[in-house]
């Protein structure tokens, strides 16, 4: 896959002069009228459009190519993606670059979700050895569509791009120690939804040319649900570190619930086993980490599923992600988990 090309706007025309004009004032004329038909210079958009260093990591602001938008036939126009480099993050020998993608919900932006959520707080807390992409979905509104990442092959070509502009020369300068060299590749991808992230997610798992390892839906099942089975009841490559696909769902009510409910059944009939818990606590840190498909009623409020009680941090406490700092989180793994809220 290329590199992503600069966006560029292409100015307008200068308009010719009318015929009278040119011969009013002849060959002058003529001249002026050549010049100002010359097209005015274009403004390209960079790639990188802002490099934010904080205390947990670096917060990239990029404006791809392959990103959700824009995409033929919508109005949404918005390219940015954030990615955000935890400062312990490193590129070991074999070479990853493991990966969380997360999808915001309805009646918001990217970096709105991003700060509210407090998803780069979870993943670094989580202590792994991940990055978190984040593409800019319809802004503020009510609409599940997923653009360039919904068309087959999709995510592969997005996250293929979110590599090779990890690797430019600007970048691996701002993230120095963290930085991604030329030989290191996409390994192990977990991709998490909020709400209306449902859809694109699902369209992300049925045709978008990267094998997604796990899947965190944060009362985010309000459809698709025969997609997300398909893909549970897929075994993936032999050469996989794990042949599993792993299937987290937190849930309050409405349609999430109902959904979830029905996959639950639909699971179970065909001989996977489900881990249920129907107070949020129950299961253990061990049973989450080993489960295949795991369904998590909460009572939170829907605005702050993802966060509140760090449910997008100990879904990736218990993932299949490379970890290379140590964790206390399994020194008590067995028995009830302990819930605890972020500030």
């Amino acid at each position: 896959m290329p590199d992503a090309g600069d966006v560029s706007r292409r100015a307008l025309l200068g308009g010719l002069v009318g015929a009278a004009a040119w011969s009013l004032c002849g060959s002058a004329g003529a001249a002026a009228a050549k010049e100002k038909a010359k097209p005015l210079a274009s403004k390209a958009v960079p790639v990188v459009q802002d490099i934010e260093h904080g205390k947990r990591g670096t917060t990239l602001t990029l404006n791809l190519q392959h990103s959700m938008f824009p995409a033929p036939g919508s109005r949404w126009r918005d390219a940015t993606t954030l990615v955000f480099v935890p400062s312990h993050f490193r590129v070991l020998d074999d070479r990853r670059v493991d990966t969380v993608v997360h999808f915001h919900g309805h009646k918001t932006t990217a970096a709105e979700a991003m700060k509210k959520h407090q998803l780069r707080e979870q993943l670094d807390d989580s202590r792994q050895n991940a990055i978190l992409v984040m593409p800019q979905g319809p802004v503020r509104a009510i609409d599940s569509s997923g653009g360039k990442l919904d068309r087959p092959g999709g995510l592969g070509r997005f996250l293929s791009e979110v590599r090779t502009t990890l690797q430019r020369a600007e970048v691996s300068k701002a993230l120095a120690a963290a930085h991604v060299p030329a030989a290191a590749r996409i390994g192990a991808v977990c991709v998490s939804a909020h709400s209306g992230g449902f859809g694109v997610t699902a369209r992300c798992l049925k045709h978008g040319g990267f094998d997604v390892n796990e899947v965190y839906l944060f009362d985010a099942l309000y459809g698709e649900v025969a997609a997300y089975l398909d893909w549970v009841l897929e075994r993936r490559s032999q050469s996989a570190a794990r042949s599993r696909h792993k299937l987290v769902s937190y849930y309050a009510g409405g349609k999430p619930r109902s959904n979830s409910l029905a996959l639950i059944k639909s699971l179970r009939q065909r001989g996977i086993e489900v881990l249920h818990e129907e107070r949020e606590g129950q299961l253990s840190r061990a049973e989450i980490t080993k489960g295949r498909a795991v369904f998590i009623r909460t009572r939170i409020d829907h605005s702050r599923l993802t966060y509140q009680t760090n449910g997008l941090r100990d879904c990736l406490y218990a993932s299949s992600l490379h970890r290379r700092l140590e964790s206390d989180w399994f020194a008590d793994k067995d028995g009830e988990r302990e819930i605890d809220r972020r500030p």
